[in-house]
């Protein structure tokens, strides 16, 4: 093998190695950026998730109407217990 070819063939995968190395690299940094902000989009979805079961909640809480007339202490509450229509 002569020098010249030789030199070529080292420059060769010189560039070679160094296109490997710059890829590898960005593909790692992608993999770990994609991996985060899987992990954000987990992260929001479930706190979402759990600030709509709190507002559904408190919604069921408000909207039943017959539980807080039947253990109020109003007069109309007294009313409706005595007339049995509280169970």
């Amino acid at each position: 093998m002569d020098e010249q070819l030789q030199k070529q063939l080292i420059r060769q995968l010189k560039i070679l190695n160094f296109w490997i190395t710059t890829l590898g690299v960005l593909l790692l940094g992608g993999l770990i950026a994609v991996a985060f902000l899987l992990f954000q989009i987990i992260s929001a979805v479930q706190s979402t998730a759990d600030r709509i079961q709190n507002l559904q909640d408190e919604t069921s809480k408000r909207l039943d109407v017959q539980q807080q007339l039947c253990q109020g202490n109003s007069n109309l509450s007294g009313f409706l217990r005595g007339q049995d229509l509280c169970q």
